[in-house]
C-alpha cells in the first residue's frame, strides 16, 4: 500500500482522492488484521476476545471435570480443567476467561495457575489435529510485560512457543498440525514460562520471572463451519459497501445473485501477473476467489461487522516470481475468469477484484 500510494505523481486533486481511498482500505483491512500484530507477538494466534455470556455447564458423571473443576490440587500448582466433548454448542459462553467458541476454533482443554508456580499442566483428549493454543496472564505488574513460554505434549517439546500478556487475545494464526498426536489419543500438555519481558520502549529482558498474576491456558480445536454456533443475526444488515480499492483504476467491483448469496459470480479480465482481491460480506459464510479455476483467496466469516478475506500479490514485471504456481503459464494480457464463491452465506456480498503489476 505505501509502493503504490507513493507511485506516480498525481495532481493535488487525485493526490488527496488516492490518499483517502488508501486510508478507507487501511482502516478496513486493520479491522481484520489488527489481532495479526498481537499474534505476531503471542506467536499464536483474530479479534480480540471480550464476550460475555454463561458459563458452560455440564453434566454430573461425565468423564471430564465440570467447569470449574480441578485435576490436581492447588498446592502443586498445576490446577486444570477440560470441558466436556459433547456440551451443546452456544454462542458467546465462555470456558473460564476463554470463549468457547471463537474464529472457526472451540476450546477443549483450560488450565490456570499462579505466574509463581510457571507451569500449567491439563489433559487432552484429541478430536482433531488442526490445533490452537491460546494463554492470558492478567494481573502481572505491567501491562507492558510479557512472559516466554514453552508447550510440551507428552513429554516432548512442540515445535511452538508462547508469549503470555495481560489481555486476552484468541487470535488463531499459524498451524499446530505438527503435534505427533492423533484422533483418539488422550495426551498431557505442559505449559511452562521460560523467562519475561518488559516490551516498554525497546523492550528489555527481566532477570526474573514475575511471582505476580496468573496463567491461563487453552487448547483450541478447529470446528466444521456448519457446527458452529454463530451470533444472533441483527434486526437489520446494512447492505455490503466497496471500500477504497473500488476508486482506484482496473478495478471491477462484483455483487452476489440477487435470488442466491451462494451462487458463484464470474467475471473476465486481462491478467498482469499480480492480484488484489478483497471481498465484503453481509453475513457469516465461506468465501472464495479463484483464477481460472485455481483458488488465491478463501476465508471463514464468523459474524456480521462486513470484514471478509483479503489477499494481495504484486509481482514486477520482469521478475521471474508468480504469485501462484498454479498459474504460472498465464501471460501478460491473457484474459482470465475470476471467480468469487460462498457458502453458508444468507445475505449479500460484493468482491473487489483487480489484477496489475507494479513497477
Amino acid at each position: 500500500m505505501d509502493e503504490r500510494s507513493a507511485h506516480g505523481r498525481p495532481v493535488r486533486g487525485r493526490l488527496e482522492e488516492v490518499q483517502r481511498a488508501i486510508a478507507v482500505r487501511r482502516r478496513r483491512r486493520a479491522m481484520a488484521g489488527a489481532a495479526a500484530t498481537v499474534a505476531a507477538l503471542a506467536v499464536v494466534g483474530a479479534s480480540t476476545v471480550a464476550l460475555s455470556g454463561e458459563q458452560a455447564q455440564f453434566a454430573p458423571g461425565s468423564a471430564t471435570p465440570s467447569a470449574g473443576q480441578l485435576t490436581g490440587s492447588p498446592s502443586d500448582g498445576e490446577p486444570t480443567v477440560s470441558p466436556s466433548a459433547t456440551a451443546r454448542p452456544v454462542a458467546g459462553r465462555k470456558i473460564g476467561p476463554f470463549a468457547e467458541y471463537s474464529r472457526g476454533y472451540r476450546v477443549v482443554a483450560v488450565g490456570s495457575a499462579p505466574v509463581s508456580a510457571k507451569r500449567v499442566q491439563l489433559t487432552w483428549a484429541v478430536n482433531s489435529t488442526d490445533v490452537r493454543f491460546f494463554s492470558y496472564c492478567p494481573g502481572l505488574a505491567s501491562k507492558h510485560i510479557s512472559l516466554d513460554a514453552e508447550i510440551a505434549v507428552n513429554g516432548e517439546p512442540a515445535a511452538t512457543s508462547m508469549n503470555c500478556l495481560s489481555e486476552l487475545h484468541q487470535d488463531p494464526a499459524g498451524s499446530e498440525s505438527s503435534l505427533g498426536v492423533s484422533v483418539g489419543d488422550t495426551v498431557t500438555v505442559t505449559y511452562t514460562v521460560t523467562g519475561a519481558q518488559d516490551m516498554k520502549g525497546a523492550g528489555r529482558r527481566l532477570p526474573t520471572i514475575p511471582a505476580q498474576g496468573t496463567l491461563h491456558f487453552a487448547v483450541a480445536e478447529r470446528v466444521p463451519f456448519d457446527q458452529y454456533p454463530l451470533p444472533a443475526r441483527p434486526a437489520r444488515l446494512d447492505p455490503p459497501k466497496p471500500d477504497g480499492m473500488a476508486s482506484e483504476p482496473g478495478t471491477r467491483v462484483v455483487h452476489s445473485d440477487r435470488a442466491d448469496p451462494n451462487k458463484a459470480v464470474s467475471i473476465t479480465m486481462p491478467w498482469y501477473r499480480g492480484y488484489d482481491f478483497t471481498v465484503v460480506p453481509q453475513t457469516p459464510g465461506i468465501y472464495g476467489v479463484s483464477v481460472n479455476g485455481v483458488t488465491v483467496l478463501t476465508g471463514e466469516v464468523y459474524d456480521y461487522v462486513g470484514n471478509g478475506p483479503n489477499a494481495s500479490c504484486q509481482v514486477e514485471r520482469n521478475d521471474q516470481a508468480v504469485c501462484v504456481p498454479g498459474l504460472e503459464s498465464v501471460r501478460d494480457g491473457d484474459e482470465v475468469t475470476i471467480t468469487v464463491t460462498a457458502q453458508h452465506a444468507t445475505g449479500p456480498w460484493l468482491a473487489e477484484l483487480r489484477s496489475q503489476w507494479q513497477g
